[in-house]
């Protein structure tokens, strides 16, 4: 009995003595809310490492002709007012050459058959001071030789006088129709490419014109910049572009050019009121020049809708 005490009292001592080595041997654990204190510390001279964010500002925006924009209307007004549109020759996005015509108006017609009219009457007229400068003529020697009298070749003299004058007043009248001809005629004053019409056959012109058309050899995108970012915005700053609705595939590269002086309310850019929710923010328009390799990919693209990101 006295054996199996000894026996058992041995393998308790041994027991213990293992439990204080594995206690000796653990490492030591700090509270919680300390460990929690050191992790969320980021002092550089502690780390030797420091770790800063890199924040970059995205904007949406567009493209838009770096070159001349010009928002054509009729040349010119009629008396009874606007002319109607009539006939239209050209469609957005397409490209068009200087003096190409664009539209034509419901008083072409009319002046056409007007200038028409006038010709003849000249064509006529032209024809009986002819004959009548013949005759006269004759007239004038057989007088001096008194084969007439001096009234017959006044009647004469006078009845040419008064065909060259209603001759003048025709070819006046046909002068005023081939302006008012010019009326009826919208030409394009550039090459370039048309951006947007603004009326269809059968309406007339309101004042936002015909239609307006921009010189696309060169583009430029527009970003609208919110309020709160627009201080971290510099001229010459380097941006990335990239397509909203994939317009393009690429992602192009460019600078910042020009920042507009006022702030003013976001345009809309989409219908989709979910993608284009804050319609309301108030932003500044921040212009940016294309790289030169990039101008080619957009250039048909005037009004695509992109996604600019500022580098920092």
């Amino acid at each position: 009995m006295i054996q199996r005490f000894r026996t058992i009292g041995l393998l308790v001592l041994v027991a213990l003595l293992a439990a204080g080595v594995i206690r000796l041997n653990a490492p030591s654990r700090k509270p919680s809310g300390e460990a929690a204190s050191v992790g969320a510390s980021s002092d550089p001279k502690a780390t030797g490492n420091p770790t800063r964010a890199t924040t970059y500002i995205s904007a949406l925006g567009y493209l838009t002709p770096a070159g001349d924009i010009r928002r054509l209307s009729p040349p010119a007004q009629r008396v009874d007012g606007t002319p109607i549109l009539e006939s239209l020759y050209v469609e957005e996005g397409q490209r068009v050459r200087r003096n190409q015509l664009l539209a034509s108006f419901d008083n072409l017609k009319r002046v056409d058959s007007e200038i028409n009219t006038l010709n003849t009457r000249i064509s006529s007229l032209q024809g009986q001071i002819g004959i009548l400068e013949n005759e006269t003529q004759r007239y004038r020697l057989l007088s001096a030789q008194g084969a007439y009298s001096s009234a017959e070749l006044e009647t004469r003299e006078l009845r040419l006088l008064e065909l060259k004058s209603q001759l003048k007043q025709v070819q006046a009248e046909r002068k005023q129709a081939e302006t008012e001809r010019s009326y009826g005629r919208l030409l394009s004053p550039i090459d370039g490419m048309v951006l947007k019409i603004f009326v269809r056959e059968g309406e007339r012109a309101g004042p936002q014109g015909v239609m307006e058309i921009g010189a696309n050899q060169q583009m430029e995108a527009i970003a609208q910049v919110s309020e709160d970012h627009i201080g971290r915005i510099k001229t010459g700053q380097r941006v990335s572009i990239m397509s909203e609705n994939s317009s393009f595939p690429q992602t192009l590269q460019g600078r910042v050019i020009r920042i507009a002086s006022t702030v003013s309310q976001r345009l809309k850019l989409t219908l989709d009121t979910r993608a284009d929710s804050d319609v309301e923010a108030r932003t500044v328009e921040v212009r940016m020049a294309l790289a030169p390799e990039d101008l080619a990919i957009v250039q048909d693209l005037a009004g695509a809708k992109i996604r600019v990101t500022f580098q920092p």
